[in-house]
Parts: C-alpha cells; sequence; structure tokens
C-alpha cells in the first residue's frame, strides 16, 4: 500500500463528506477510494469511519487521526512548496473559486495571463455565485466580493467596488426618475439574491446611513441577469458598476440618485486559516493585487 497515498485520499473523503464526492474530486472510481479506505483501516488495526446506509461519520479515532493526518500532509506540502519556490517556475494545482460575472470579465483574462507565465501550474476554477466554503471544499482561493462575515479567514484586498442605481432611460422616462432614496418607495427595483437584505438598500444621507424598503420584482443571484432586465426596462438595479459599466457607457442604462452613495464594499482574495500560504497562491495574489490595482 501507498500510505501517504491512502492518507491523502481519507482527507479528501473527510473535507467532500463521503466517497462519492472525493471520488469525484480526485476523478477516481467510487470503488478506489473505498478499497483504498478499508486497506488504511486495516494497516492502522482501526475503524475510522461508523458507515450507515444514508451517512458517513467519523469515529473518535478518526477524528484524531483526520486532525494529525492533515497536519502532515500539511508539512509535506509546505517542505515540497519550500523546496519548488527556490526554482523560478511554479508547479502543481491551483484550486480557485469565484462569482461568475467577476470571473468572467476580469478574472479569466488575468488567470490567462498568470498560466502563460508560469506553464508548470494546474489550475481548476469555480465559477459560480453561490457561497463557497473554502475548507470544507478544498479551495486554495476565493473572490468576494462585499464585506467579509468571518473574521478567521486569511483575506487580502485587491480593489474597490464601488455600486451604482440605474434603469433603462425607457423605465425612468415611464415611472419618473428617482430624486431622494425614499423615492424607491414608489418604484419597481431588481433584487440581488445573495445579498443580506435584498429588500432594503443603504444610502448615506446627510452623515448617516440609511436603510430604504424596495419591492424587488426580480430576485437573482446572478449580475448579469439583474443588468439584462434593468436593460430591458424592468425596473432599477443596485450593482457593481463593474458589471453596469458597459451599459452605462452605450445609453441602455442611466444612473440615478448620484448625490447619495452607497455603502462601499471591497474585492478580496480568501484563503483558508490555519496555515501559511503556499508559495503558489502568494504569488497569484501578489499578481491579482497588481492586475487589479488600477
Amino acid at each position: 500500500m501507498n500510505l501517504f497515498e491512502d492518507m491523502r485520499v481519507f482527507v479528501v473523503v473527510v473535507e467532500a463528506g463521503g466517497f462519492s464526492a472525493a471520488a469525484q474530486r480526485l476523478n477516481i472510481a467510487k470503488s478506489v477510494v473505498s478499497r483504498r479506505m478499508s486497506a488504511l483501516e486495516k494497516h492502522l488495526e482501526c475503524r475510522l469511519f461508523n458507515r450507515t446506509t444514508r451517512r458517513l461519520s467519523l469515529t473518535e479515532t478518526g477524528i484524531d487521526y483526520f486532525e494529525r493526518t492533515q497536519r502532515i500532509l500539511r508539512d509535506l506540502a509546505e517542505a515540497e512548496e519550500a523546496t519548488r519556490s527556490l526554482q523560478t517556475e511554479l508547479r502543481g494545482r491551483l484550486r480557485l473559486a469565484a462569482p461568475m460575472s467577476f470571473g468572467l470579465k476580469y478574472l479569466s483574462p488575468a488567470l490567462n495571463d498568470f498560466m502563460a507565465a508560469h506553464p508548470g501550474l494546474d489550475v481548476e476554477l469555480d465559477l459560480n455565485d453561490r457561497y463557497v466554503d473554502l475548507v470544507s471544499e478544498g479551495y486554495d482561493i476565493t473572490l468576494r466580493i462585499g464585506r467579509l462575515s468571518d473574521s478567521t479567514l486569511v483575506a487580502r484586498e485587491l480593489a474597490p467596488c464601488p455600486h451604482a442605481v440605474c434603469a433603462s432611460p425607457a423605465y425612468l422616462d415611464a415611472h419618473g426618475r428617482p430624486q431622494v432614496p425614499d423615492d424607491l418607495r414608489e418604484h419597481t427595483c431588481l433584487g440581488y439574491k445573495n445579498r443580506a437584505n435584498s429588500s432594503q438598500w443603504q444610502f448615506l444621507m446627510g452623515r448617516e446611513w440609511r436603510s430604504v424598503p424596495v419591492r424587488p420584482r426580480l430576485l437573482a443571484n446572478n449580475g448579469e441577469a439583474l443588468v439584462q432586465a434593468a436593460v430591458n426596462g424592468l425596473g432599477l438595479v443596485s450593482l457593481p458598476r463593474f458589471l453596469l459599466e458597459e451599459s452605462l457607457a452605450s445609453g441602455k442604462l442611466e444612473e440615478v440618485l448620484q448625490n447619495f452613495p452607497l455603502p462601499s464594499s471591497q474585492i478580496y482574495a480568501v484563503c483558508p486559516p490555519g496555515r501559511p500560504l503556499p508559495t503558489k497562491v502568494r504569488a497569484f495574489i501578489d499578481f491579482l493585487v497588481e492586475r487589479f490595482s488600477q
């Protein structure tokens, strides 16, 4: 048996939550995962898993072994990274997640340039607007836009992300242009589903931040879908400017309430806590900071 490989598969099984998910992540057959775990338990002369028809959980011994195995594999990976860092070329696999619209518009071109500069690096990219759990899903980096609620994560600011409120000229001609945030109560709005409170938009009025209730006729978890709905005259939308800039420049959308700032947000590169960043991760984040600082 290959003990280190079995240990690696064991950690993936635990992090993925089962044999099937681990097999998919590792791109091997479920039967191979099961066989390796049985061999590992036989080698250790103990039971690591509680197996039922519905779920897989760790035994008390399994929990302790998982924590120790994580540390061992992490130390091994860091030793390899430290050795490779003496070379000029980055190697290994980088697992990365990012919001769909930002990923397509800005991250993908940056990533292409980074990979061209480091041909020994493999990348797995997941573009999705859902919340990504870095630790349980095994990502090296995720990009997040907004405010970070989890202070335990390792985060580095890449760029500011200003927002704007917009609608199509046709909608504004038909329903009027809001002059103050409270006018939004009489308008149809389009809401971002993943926002903490999509039915409350915040504005700076004087020296105070105030929340204004809005009626989101459409809720979506994708910014491009909301931009298109706004262009089609379905209502007002509040989104990051990077999603709106082309439609604003072409006249398809018109900005309103420009005298009332919206809360500022940032674009962050976020990494799992508890260990030094591998060389490839540090290098990629440094590259993104330089790329997006403009």
